[in-house]
């Protein structure tokens, strides 16, 4: 017996950096890359978002400590229609970052937030702007299809970068000898 799948309300994806970031382009690299994988779990469960959410942790002067909280800035967006397209989540999102971004701090963690979550098959569209295509949708599946099988986000959108110094450290991760063929134990 198994339970029934619930659709989440809301959907975050937050990671520390590896390192404290001070660029800005930096962080709308990250917050691109949190907005593609929130997107996904939204697809995942087949619904779209219309509130959009993106949040900034940035680090206390005076606590030099790597457990102190920091202060915390946000912001949010509704969305016109509500949708589970990434790249229509990514404009508003680094739109978000550019708007809450403040020179000169140093920044220790970020994330997205989705919310005002519905079931993809009743979307309630905007009178005034063109519906999202179905290519759209079934472009997402593909890529989604893609990134799934071959891990390790193969296909990804430009606005996420290539040289991602800020990810976050994985220098004492256990090896993963059930799931991936390259760190399985090889016997002699």
């Amino acid at each position: 017996m198994e339970k029934e799948l619930v659709t989440k309300k809301m959907i975050a994806t937050t990671r520390m950096f590896g390192r404290n970031v001070t660029k800005l382009s930096e962080i709308k690299e990250a917050i691109a890359t949190y907005t593609s994988r929130a997107a996904e779990k939204l697809r995942r469960q087949n619904c779209a978002t219309s509130v959009i959410q993106i949040f900034m942790v940035a680090k206390e002067e005076n606590h030099p400590a790597s457990f102190s909280h920091g202060a915390t800035i946000s912001a949010h967006a509704t969305l016109p229609v509500a949708t589970s397209v990434t790249d229509e989540l990514i404009i508003p999102a680094l739109q978000l970052a550019e708007k809450i971004y403040m020179p000169g701090k140093l920044y220790k963690k970020a994330g997205v937030m989705l919310s005002g979550i519905v079931p993809d098959n009743c979307i309630q569209h905007n009178l005034f702007q063109p519906a999202t295509s179905a290519n759209k949708r079934l472009l997402m599946q593909a890529l989604d299809n893609i990134n799934s099988s071959m891990r390790d986000d193969v296909i990804k959108f430009a606005s996420s970068g290539i040289n991602t110094d800020w990810k976050m450290r994985r220098e004492f991760r256990s090896p993963r000898y059930t799931s991936r063929w390259k760190e399985l134990r090889k016997v002699n």
